[in-house]
């Protein structure tokens, strides 16, 4: 452990698709913001960047950028070191530094510094070696993301967090895995059998449930470090202003538009909110916001605009984030709800544009004609139902990457169910199950069936990774190598199909070539 923070365990290793520049600059410019350039270089950096996993992804599909990531945790930056020289990557740099370290640290002006699943977890001192990195080594104009443990949504969580912290401490040993799940077992107990708290607080109860499903890894993390802390928005907004920054939207595309941000009883408050600040504190109490990704500028604080100009959004391109047959019009389910129905065939022919290639807002202007204010509210409407979302405008030529190779390989080794692989048309990530990514990664080596079938199994055996059979009762137990066999030959045939719609996909995002 370092300065209370925990590190006998590695952190889970992760995508996160906010972090990457093109959603950074599509954030900024829907709220009136400036985004820097992604023709040209750029310089993005990382704090407190785990396994190193989002910024090996995005140096790969960002082959123009230069890509700085730090943790204090060695072990972390041995991980993604060994990714990177696996890899071949040489525009990402790793350093193995505390946020102290990294203000004495020769580094470059960035156009992006990004933090996730930091900021509440560092005690005081490190919060604020955190701003005074963003005032010195962000550009003006610059992009700073940070994300945190928000009020009110961690009011009924924060005793759970608080009985489990304690209850690991009170245990022998220095094993925070082993602790990690004494903890969650000590606070199931309390819920199962109708403890006051999770009594008078039934939402309390479920929240376990939920955490029950997470890697422990993570559990050890988030609840048995000394370091917590959930933060109102305010909070953090004067922190960020006083490292010379203006908050500049929510990464979650949907939390930037009243309309959105609840039902419609409250549209009059919201819209009566005399600040921005004071509209995001109105959002989190309706909301019961618990988790924040807030994006903020090194640019003088601006009006969100009432319609964003088309040519404001030429700062990304926007891809597919699946296949069109696949993407419904109608959503009646979940946070987000829309009906694109009436809009049916204007949102056919992006699809259409899209299914080639990304492109332009502009250039889904010309294929869409009509007003420019119409196709930049339609890119929105798209962005929000998560039919497409905002790329790299300069992308790293499609197919298999070795990066993904070295996904695959590390997935195997260290018996990962799924991974992330690179999807180079998109600048994002598409995961896979460890045994399917290997199958992909046999389509871009073998051109024979058998031969990528006996590749696969051979790997799979050498490296002990448990592959499985389900049966029709759900049941899974291990499969033959006759199994494997049969399985790899016939999902590497259905990917060298063209009609396949998993090859379709694939090939969209740029997975394959």
């Amino acid at each position: 452990m370092d300065a209370g923070y925990l590190t006998d365990v590695e952190y889970t290793g992760e995508f996160f698709d906010h972090l990457a520049p093109a959603w950074l600059n599509y954030i900024a410019a829907i709220n009136g913001y400036e985004a820097p350039s992604l023709d040209g270089g750029f310089a993005w950096c990382e704090l407190g960047c785990g396994k190193g996993i989002t910024g090996l992804l995005l140096a790969a599909a960002y082959p123009g950028g230069e890509f700085h990531a730090c943790d204090f945790n060695s072990a972390h930056i041995d991980y993604a070191e060994r990714l990177r020289k696996a890899s071949g990557l040489e525009n990402i740099t790793f350093h193995a530094k505390n946020f102290a370290q990294m203000l004495d640290t020769p580094l470059p002006q960035f156009d992006y510094i990004v933090l996730h699943g930091v900021y509440s977890w560092v005690p005081v001192a490190a919060r604020g070696e955190i701003r005074e990195i963003i005032r010195r080594k962000l550009k003006a104009g610059g992009l700073a993301m940070v994300s945190y443990n928000a009020m009110p949504g961690w009011a009924y969580l924060q005793p759970i967090r608080r009985m489990m912290n304690a209850y690991a401490a009170s245990l022998p040993g220095g094993d925070s895995i082993e602790k990690a799940k004494q903890a969650f077992a000590y606070a199931d107990f309390l819920a199962r059998n109708g403890a006051g708290y999770f009594s008078a607080v039934p939402a309390a109860a479920q929240h376990l449930r939920n955490i029950s499903k997470q890697d422990v890894r993570y559990v050890a993390h988030e609840y048995i470090t000394p370091y917590g802390d959930p933060f109102y928005f305010p909070e953090v907004e004067q922190d960020m202003r006083d490292a010379g920054l203006s908050f500049a939207g929510s990464m979650a595309p949907e939390d930037n538009y009243i309309e959105l941000m609840g039902s419609p009883k409250f549209r009059k408050l919201l819209e009566s909110a005399p600040t921005r600040s004071m509209l995001e504190s109105h959002r989190d109490v309706i909301a019961n916001t618990a988790f924040r990704r807030d994006l903020f500028a090194a640019q003088e604080a601006c009006a969100q605009p009432r319609k964003v100009a088309l040519d404001r959004l030429d700062k990304v391109a926007f891809c597919l984030v699946n296949l069109p047959e696949r993407l419904p019009l109608k959503s009646e389910r979940g946070a987000v709800q829309f009906n694109l129905e009436q809009q049916k065939n204007s949102v056919r022919i992006v699809h259409e544009v899209l299914a080639k290639a990304p492109a332009s807002a502009s250039e889904i202007h010309r294929a869409l004609g009509g007003a420019p204010e119409q196709t930049s509210f339609l890119i929105q409407q798209l962005v929000v139902a998560k039919h497409i979302a905002p790329c790299p405008t300069v992308r790293a030529s499609a197919g298999w990457s070795a990066f993904n190779s070295a996904m695959v390989e590390a997935g195997i080794r260290e018996k990962l169910p799924r991974i992330p692989l690179a999807a180079l048309q998109t600048g994002s990530a598409s995961y896979s199950e460890v045994v399917q990514a290997a199958v992909i990664e046999s389509v871009a080596r073998f051109r024979d069936s058998g031969e990528a079938a006996r590749s696969v199994l051979r790997r799979m055996r050498e490296q002990g990774h448990p592959v499985n059979r389900h049966t029709s009762a759900g049941e899974a137990r291990p499969a033959t190598d006759a199994e494997v066999v049969e399985y790899v030959t016939a999902a590497w045939r259905g990917l060298n199909d063209a009609a396949n719609p998993d090859a379709k996909l694939l090939r969209m995002l740029g997975v394959l070539n």
